[in-house]
């Protein structure tokens, strides 16, 4: 009976070692993704909400910024949390009732949705219309081709005309090589 119990007491210990090693693989495994999660939050802490000026010039995205008064200031920060939106708050010295906000550029239609809801008018963006833009000159003379005047001409020759000139030129020396080896040839008899 005593080699029984002998043979239980060391199933026990062993078991007792195998749980030991578990509790600690899964400690350091518990320990890693710890590590791994809080590197993570400090690269990148915030997602959306008020953040500082640095944090938003190193995305490297492009910004855009708008006017706030300052009294708002508040209200938006709720309503850019809500909408997901991250930005900086630039406070000018000189004007204590405004202040700049400055946000990512692909977050301007959320912007524009929390301007209107602020009780601000949308900023209306300029841009140019290519259709209406004259691209020829305008008038009546039959000289003008594809939109040129003569007097606007590029005055040095194109490509093909060079490579023309320089054609007949090589057949002209050719000409002249010909000619000087008759006349020496003549000479010699």
């Amino acid at each position: 009976m005593n080699n029984g119990g002998e043979a239980a007491d060391q199933m026990v210990r062993e078991a007792l070692q195998v749980t030991e090693v578990a509790i600690k693989l899964s400690a350091l495994g518990i320990k890693n993704a710890l590590a791994l999660s809080l590197a993570y939050a400090k690269e990148n802490p915030k997602v959306k909400g008020k953040t500082s000026l640095d944090r938003l010039l190193r995305e490297g995205k492009e910004l855009k910024i708008i006017a706030l008064q300052s009294k708002d200031v508040g209200q938006f920060k709720e309503l850019a949390k809500q909408y997901g939106v991250l930005f900086a708050v630039i406070k000018d010295k000189a004007q204590n009732e405004k202040v700049d906000v400055m946000f990512k550029a692909e977050d301007v239609a959320k912007l524009n949705r929390i301007y209107e809801q602020l009780g601000y008018a949308i900023p209306k963006v300029t841009t140019a219309d290519r259709k209406k833009d004259p691209t020829r000159r305008q008038s009546g003379d039959s000289l003008l081709t594809r939109g040129k005047n003569p007097l606007d001409i590029d005055p040095r020759p194109s490509v093909r005309a060079t490579i023309m000139a320089l054609k007949k030129a090589a057949q002209k020396a050719e000409q002249a090589q010909e000619k000087v080896q008759d006349i020496t040839a003549k000479e010699e008899r």
